[in-house]
């Protein structure tokens, strides 16, 4: 049975937007202050537009389901494209529960108010994420014909807040002028620059994802055209989205008033409330939540492809390539991801070492922080095997996208994306700022990665 092809260029679009863009990201910048503004922009330069190339270049090429998983098995063989598709495939294990702690706290604020806001129960958390993960996965069952339109409506969750967010501060700054200085010594890093730079993997993080769509080139409508062009719109909205929102928070509020889960709520209820508007937090929270709902659903859908295309390959085992009888869809990919993220979750949140009760902040840092390392490395292979594909392409591969600049050109975007990424990897094992336990952090972190890690090794060497 085949794939059906029903993703066009406004569905992928809207997929890049709704995978991508999170507001969560704005608020997590802004807490550090104007030198956000400088570190967007070299994330931008240094990670997104060498990502954004390197995908676009070959997905054009090399139009495959799984993406980064078909791309690195092409270049440098089966092995190291399982490793890459394992790690492809578990980051979103954590990568789910991450974001759905976020919505569950702006839907709180939606429900409760802006005093909610990063002070909901345990169990609320809990059960919100587990109903919403299984609802998403329940869609995606069914397939992408009735899953798209989650995407395109979650783009309103999306638009809407950025949208009220700059043009309420950019009424605040004209109206009362800026709560923060962006003086060029201000947009310097304080205090020797640390906490900037342990900052810098969720900021290049933020730029991520934009190989969604490759991960269903099986599914696009003429993929070698319309998944780079999806790349070049989605990336534009993103880039205005996180710096204009950024400045916005800034400009309005002092980076001191704001927390990181319900940011985008309190920045807007604390900006809306300077201009006599009340109230308006709690809907946009309510937004947010959406588009976070549908942030999710995106990569419910794409991951699962990953596992399927493997076991296609034959590296996986064939059950993962099962298609319901039904609706066609990798429905027992999409079940085990479900069961295997609600665990990580459970994980995240209730096992503890060392000090006190793993805090809902902690498990939500320790559930980004595991997102961020298993997603980077295939982003390595990714550069990689830019490298690797170099050669010129036959007629049957002929590439509608080019690097500029050649061979040089393409060097130059490969050790730009390696060195970012590499930097990345590495300022994750610092315990944020409040951590607290330094050790509970640091073995999740560890421990959860090379249990599935582990897990994933055990499947190679029994399809050997």
């Amino acid at each position: 049975m085949e794939l059906r092809r029903v993703l066009r260029l406004r569905d992928l679009v809207a997929m890049n937007l709704v995978a991508v863009v999170s507001l969560r990201w704005i608020t997590r910048a802004a807490r550090l202050g104007p030198p956000s503004i400088v570190l967007w922009l070299l994330a931008w330069a240094a990670f997104f537009v060498p990502l954004g190339l390197a995908v676009s270049a070959l997905a054009s090429r090399f139009p495959e389901q799984g993406g980064i998983y078909a791309w690195t098995r092409r270049a440098f063989g089966r092995r190291h494209g399982f490793l890459c598709g394992w790690c492809l495939w578990i980051n979103n294990l954590f990568y789910f529960p991450s974001l759905l702690l976020f919505a569950a706290s702006n839907a709180a604020v939606a429900m409760n108010g802006p005093a909610a806001g990063g002070h909901e129960t345990r169990t609320y958390s809990v059960v919100f994420v587990l109903v919403v993960l299984w609802l998403s996965t329940a869609i995606n069952v069914i397939g992408l014909q009735v899953s798209k339109w989650v995407q395109n409506l979650g783009g309103i969750g999306t638009w809407l807040p950025a949208a009220v967010l700059v043009s309420f501060g950019a009424l605040v700054f004209a109206r009362f002028g800026s709560a923060t200085s962006f003086a060029p010594h201000a947009l310097l890093p304080a205090s020797g620059g640390w906490d900037t730079l342990v900052a810098w993997s969720g900021i290049c993080f933020a730029f991520s994802g934009f190989e969604v769509t490759a991960m269903v080139g099986q599914e696009v409508c003429q993929p070698r055209r319309t998944i780079p062009l999806g790349i070049f719109l989605g990336g534009i909205g993103a880039t205005v989205i996180y710096i204009a929102g950024t400045a916005s928070v800034l400009g309005a509020i002092p980076p001191s008033m704001l927390s990181e889960r319900s940011g985008i709520a309190d920045a807007i209820e604390l900006v809306a409330g300077r201009i006599g508007v009340e109230g308006l937090g709690a809907l946009i929270a309510a937004f947010v939540a959406v588009g976070v709902i549908a942030q999710t659903n995106s990569w419910v859908a794409a991951s699962a492809r990953v596992p399927f295309a493997a076991a296609m390959d034959d590296t996986l085992p064939r059950f993962f390539a099962r298609l319901h009888a039904r609706y066609r869809t990798p429905h027992v990919a999409l079940l085990l991801q479900a069961a295997l993220s609600s665990l990580a979750l459970v994980a995240s949140l209730f096992f503890q070492i060392g000090g006190s009760q793993t805090t809902l902040q902690d498990g939500y840092d320790i559930l980004v922080n595991l997102t961020i390392l298993a997603y980077f490395v295939p982003y390595l292979y990714l550069f990689g095997a830019l490298l690797k594909l170099r050669e010129p392409a036959t007629d049957r591969e002929q590439a509608e996208v080019r690097i500029p600049g050649g061979r040089s050109g393409l060097w130059l975007v490969a050790c730009t994306g390696l060195l970012s990424t590499g930097i990345s990897i590495a300022v994750l094992f610092v315990p944020p700022a409040g951590t607290g336990s330094a050790l509970n952090y640091e073995v999740n972190l560890i421990g959860q990665t090379a249990v599935l890690l582990a897990i994933g090794l055990l499947l190679m060497r029994r399809r050997k």
